[in-house]
């Protein structure tokens, strides 16, 4: 479990409940201090947030505001990414799944599996799960060998909340987790019935599979207050 992770799930989480709102600036000195963390892996965090949409540039002076964004933005976007890997789902379907590809979705389902085998989300597992849905979707739309559906993808990811990466591990709140736990197990069910397709060749039913996956993306933001729109003015 990396400290660079960590960060990022939590200043994620953050923006979405509210805790840092829509226009407020965000500074590397005063976030390391409140994370009780070192200024390094925030400045990493902060520059894969902005690149995630999140953030952007201050127009005076150093550091990051955070971007006003809507819940229908969020959807519109996590649905648009259901299309276009429900895409690439297909391809690699009708083409076949290479033999790498295959080792690496397999590797996936056998972490997810010793995740959910414990019958709740234990401290750490939000972040393994996230890094397994991200090396998943990543390998999956990487098979498709697309360059313009790649570059269509990361075009969408640049809205807030609308890439595979972007999870939420609130570990103390026992409710969430609770919830979470069984939104995320469909996830997995998920995953091991599009790699079923994949494997089999079965690209219409890859491509349903994939759009459908889509909404387990926006069931697990539903867990979470959305920020609001008005800026705070203040700063962290």
């Amino acid at each position: 479990m990396s400290q660079q992770r960590q960060i990022i799930l939590r200043v994620r989480e953050m923006i979405m409940t509210g805790a840092l709102q829509a226009g407020e600036r965000v500074t590397e000195i005063r976030l390391a201090q409140a994370l009780g963390v070192s200024r390094t892996p925030v400045r990493h965090a902060l520059s894969i947030l902005a690149q995630e949409g999140l953030l952007v540039s201050a127009d005076v002076g150093r550091g990051f505001v955070v971007r006003a964004f809507s819940e229908k933005d969020i959807r519109d976007a996590i649905l648009l990414r259901g299309i276009l890997e429900g895409t690439a789902a297909r391809l690699v379907a009708e083409k076949g799944l290479d033999v790498d590809s295959r080792k690496i979705l397999q590797s996936c389902l056998t972490r997810g599996e010793a995740i959910f085998a414990k019958g709740m989300l234990h401290p750490g597992d939000g972040i393994e799960w996230a890094e397994i849905n991200e090396v998943f979707h990543n390998t999956l739309v990487a098979a498709a060998g697309n360059t313009a559906l790649t570059q269509a993808l990361a075009l969408n990811d640049r809205i807030p909340f609308a890439s595979a990466s972007a999870f939420f591990d609130d570990a103390e709140n026992a409710p969430v987790l609770t919830q979470q736990f069984a939104v995320l197990r469909r996830a997995q069910e998920q995953h091991e019935s599009l790699f079923a397709a994949l494997v089999a060749r079965e690209g219409a039913r890859a491509e349903a599979l994939m759009r459908e996956h889509a909404y387990v993306a926006i069931d697990n933001i539903a867990l979470f207050r959305a920020p609001t729109d008005a800026p705070s003015g203040s700063e962290v």
